[in-house]
């Protein structure tokens, strides 16, 4: 089993209602029975089908604004799109996933007033690094009406599991760079979390991070993002294909689990190619 805990791109905060996630299921383009969701504190129709075919027929909502990407966690995409209308009152909002051959999967749902919000999209499989999502948003009326779908974008979730051995660097020349590290610890295991931010006006190529653990009981058992490697307490995690470079502004998320005897302190000093990093 593996864990991730990568993040990548900006943040942005999370709105203060709910956010209610459906298992994906795929459907006809023009069913009108998406997945149920779980919540029952969900008002019908969304808390389990649209209505059924002998209800009168009424005005769908209008089609929701085309979502736009607010940022990529790992395999968690933070979504925002405009509001669809409707006279008898949005019931829900589904995001769907075209799956490219006429069917979709239903990814998520979210309560009426929600227009922004995380999806969960599965991993690439083992050795595929990166799979695209198409999703697109529909709202669900009170008397059950789907309205049109969105316009659709596109979501690119990428295989941050690097078992390859560690390649030989290529280091850029004195970066300028920031480096920030979080742990989480609980009994021998532990889970750390590391920023690399290009704080300089030019590109970093085929990086490469060092540190030292401050305790030699800590050890790196499997790491995310990066090729990680490590010699007694020295630990070096070198560039992938996919992200070797890190642009001016730019931040690169990569972290690692591991274990630790006793005391588990987070690293406090980094070289990145070489320079040191604040």
């Amino acid at each position: 089993m593996r864990t991730r805990t990568r993040v990548s791109t900006v943040g942005a905060a999370v709105l203060g209602a709910a956010v209610f996630l459906v298992p994906p299921a795929v459907a006809g383009a023009g069913s009108a029975n998406p997945t149920p969701m779980p919540s029952s504190s969900i008002p019908y129709p969304c808390k389990t089908s649209p209505a059924p075919s002998a209800t009168p027929a009424n005005t769908p909502p209008t089609a929701p604004g085309t979502p736009e990407i607010v940022r990529t966690t790992l395999n968690v995409v933070r979504l925002r799109w405009a509001p669809a209308t409707d006279s008898d009152g949005i019931a829900c909002y589904y995001v769907r996933e075209d799956r490219g051959d006429g069917t979709f999967a239903v990814v998520a749902s979210f309560q009426p007033a929600v227009t922004e919000g995380d999806v969960y999209l599965p991993w690439p499989p083992s050795g595929v690094p990166s799979q695209t999502h198409n999703l697109y948003v529909v709202a669900v009326d009170t008397k059950g009406a789907i309205g049109p779908a969105s316009g659709t974008v596109a979501v690119t979730i990428y295989n941050d599991v690097i078992t390859p051995p560690s390649p030989s660097p290529s280091p850029s020349p004195s970066p300028v760079c920031q480096v920030k590290a979080t742990s989480t610890t609980w009994n021998s295991g532990m889970t750390t979390n590391i920023t690399i931010t290009n704080t300089g006006s030019t590109t970093v190529r085929d990086w490469r991070l060092a540190f030292t653990f401050p305790n030699p009981g800590q050890q790196v058992t499997l790491g995310w993002s990066a090729t990680w490697s490590q010699t007694g307490a020295a630990v070096t995690a070198t560039a992938t294909s996919w992200n070797k470079d890190i642009a001016p502004g730019q931040t690169l998320w990569i972290g690692f689990n591991g274990t630790h005897t006793g005391a588990n302190p987070t690293p406090a000093a980094f070289l990145l190619n070489g320079a040191s990093c604040t």
